[in-house]
């Protein structure tokens, strides 16, 4: 049953990085911890020494780097299962809810309340009145 669906719902195959890319991103990640704590020496040292460390071993011996890459990778797909249902939880509370309440005090598209006024709760549309010309240049 593959070719019944417009969308493909098997897992991909998610390859991990390579160990020289990781390396330079704890480098890089080393660099920036240095540059908030430059006012404390020991921060700064000990952050700079470490940057240095990864990129000399990124570049010189990335094979050093496997188990580290490895277990970035895995807690990085362990964390996009945590955070992709919380992040779209929060998109949900911040811009569907409130839309929703908003529409249901202001607002009655389903006109679901009655309103003993109108006398019919037919609705009259702007409808064309040639109906040959409006099927044309649908896309």
């Amino acid at each position: 049953m593959p070719g019944n669906f417009h969308e493909s719902y098997q897992q991909e195959i998610v390859e991990a990085p390579s160990e020289r890319s990781t390396g330079l991103v704890f480098s890089a990640v080393a660099l920036v911890i240095a540059a908030i704590f430059y006012k404390d020496q020991m921060i700064l040292i000990a952050s700079c020494s470490v940057a240095a460390l990864f990129a000399v071993v990124s570049f010189l011996a990335p094979t050093l780097l496997k188990p580290l890459n490895l277990a970035w990778f895995r807690l990085s797909i362990l964390m996009s299962k945590v955070m992709n249902p919380v992040v779209l939880m929060v998109m949900f509370m911040v811009a569907i809810v409130p839309t929703g309440l908003l529409m249901r005090l202001w607002y009655d598209p389903l006109r679901r309340y009655p309103e003993k006024a109108l006398k019919t709760y037919w609705l009259d549309e702007d409808a064309p009145t040639d109906w040959s010309e409006s099927m044309r240049n649908q896309f």
